[in-house]
């Protein structure tokens, strides 16, 4: 009975102190109709008032608790750190609608915003070195604050008794202005439940809510981006190409649409396209690290790896802490056989983010071809720890030991590699091959034709079947195997045929 009662206090303290790292904050706003509001803008207006005053408090919260300091962020952006807070923080906090009246004179509200403390300083870092969506967001910002002062002053307008065709049409317009800016709060408020929704990665709710805002505003370029965004995220590139498209549209100096629309291109392998637009983006802004880094990549598409690496140098210059341009740039170099240079850059973008497995796996590469075996196994090694079901690590690393001769070693790394990833033709002929030196030919046979049957042009392949079949007494199969190679392209074949089949 005491270890249960014990087992429930420590869930209970558990609990305790997840809810304590969140924070609820809740207000009321009540806004009085005037002649020109419906329910409609009445809510749209109470709900931009809402917000706002949750915002500032969840800045002043930030503040109060040091979960950012102002060297965090430095420059311009710390002048006024509770309001620059607030405008991120609208990106990446949900406005829960608690409850909400209206009785035709008045539209009441209570709304809350619930934040994970440890969560927010985590989102709000991530944030702040995101250009595009810090732009995003005090754009958003300022199209709102230009709306609530319009409608402070048309609201100031007296009403015009209508005597004729003249007044009655300046009433008119007066309305529609009065709406138009009504939609510019309704529009921005869909338009940040979908920025919320990205930082979530709930993409599908994202795409809806910045489509709702389109409906509203149809040349709302912000909430374009925000769709393509998210449309790509679902590998929806094409329909993403589409929306950045738009956006150059209706801004032609939006370098976000052009880089973002270049990246979908590179991932459809048009490097071509995705070069000409990451070209454009970095024309419009020459400090844009992403759009270097990006067209890097369409570089490395292209093949022009010398070229691909001043573009991840010229990123990194700008950003010094950017790990994938490292990363990449190594890429090339290693394409251009500097191995040392490509190891180099690898141990930066771990220096800079040691939980990076790609760099760990990418270092082990350039070990190999540098024959630093036993090294290329340990940054292997450390790319599984990071991550286990990294397959081609453990390809990397049967591939290491084999070169080293520990074959039993490599087939389990080998074998671990065709658990997560069970369509690699290299990896079933490389284990084939390892089990056929340790005169495993059964095995081996069975490896090498899987992985014909994924591949059925793997010269390779039909040479090790071929040998492992003459070694196990198939003799004719096996010559048969050892033609096809030779007539697949493996030239050692037909010099095998002469010594085992003649």
């Amino acid at each position: 009975m005491k270890k249960v009662l014990f087992i429930a206090f420590l869930f209970f303290v558990s609990v305790s102190i997840l809810r304590a790292q969140e924070k609820t904050f809740v207000r009321e706003y009540t806004y009085k109709a005037s002649e020109m509001d419906s329910k409609i803008s009445c809510r749209a207006i109470t709900v931009d008032q809402l917000r706002s005053i949750l915002l500032q408090e969840i800045g002043v919260y930030v503040e109060s608790e040091q979960l950012l300091k102002t060297v965090e962020i430095g420059g311009k952006f710390s002048q006024d750190f509770v309001e620059n807070i607030a405008t991120i923080s609208a990106g990446i906090t949900k406005l829960n609608i608690l409850e909400e009246k209206w009785n035709g004179e008045t539209f009441w509200m209570k709304a809350s915003i619930i934040v994970d403390r440890n969560n927010l300083e985590e989102s709000l870092k991530q944030l702040i070195t995101d250009r595009q969506k810090l732009k995003e967001l005090e754009e958003v910002k300022q199209q709102l604050i230009k709306a609530n002062e319009e409608l402070e002053r048309l609201r100031k307008i007296q009403p015009v008794v209508v005597t004729n065709s003249t007044s009655a049409k300046a009433s008119i317009v007066t309305a529609e202005k009065y709406n138009i800016e009504v939609n510019v709060l309704r529009a921005g408020d869909f338009l940040l439940r979908g920025s919320e929704k990205l930082d979530r990665k709930d993409f599908e709710g994202a795409m809806t809510d910045f489509s709702k805002a389109i409906e509203i505003d149809p040349r709302y370029a912000i909430a374009y981006l925000g769709r393509g965004y998210a449309k790509a995220s679902l590998q929806d590139l094409q329909g993403g190409i589409i929306d950045y498209s738009k956006v150059i549209e209706i801004d032609p100096s939006n370098a976000f649409a052009y880089n973002n629309r270049g990246n979908a291109k590179n991932k459809l392998q048009d490097f071509q396209g995705g070069n000409e637009d990451l070209t454009m983006a970095i024309k419009l802004d020459p400090r844009f690290s992403m759009a270097f880094y990006n067209r890097g990549i369409s570089k490395v598409g292209l093949k022009n790896m010398s070229e691909a690496i001043l573009d991840f140098t010229r990123a990194i210059e700008i950003n010094p802490k950017y790990s994938d341009a490292y990363i990449n740039r190594g890429y090339a170099k290693r394409n251009l056989q500097n191995f040392t240079g490509a190891i180099e850059d690898y141990s930066k973008a771990i220096g800079i983010n040691p939980k990076n497995a790609t760099a760990y796996h990418n270092r082990g590469n350039a070990k190999i071809d540098l024959k630093e075996l036993k090294g290329a196994i340990e940054d292997f090694g450390k790319a599984i720890e990071i991550n286990p079901r990294y397959a081609t690590a453990y390809q990397g690393r049967g591939y290491a030991r084999d070169l080293l001769g520990d074959l039993r070693g490599a087939i389990e790394d080998y074998g671990r590699a065709i658990e997560i990833n069970p369509t690699n033709a290299i990896v079933y002929h490389s284990m084939g091959r390892a089990k056929y030196l340790i005169d495993d030919f059964r095995g081996s046979i069975e490896d090498c034709t899987k992985a014909i049957e994924i591949d059925p042009r793997d010269a390779k392949a039909f040479y090790t079947r071929g040998i492992a079949k003459i070694f196990s007494g198939e003799k004719d199969s096996g010559c048969l195997d050892l033609s096809k190679a030779g007539e697949l392209g493996d030239e050692m074949a037909y010099k095998t045929i002469k010594d085992l089949c003649d």
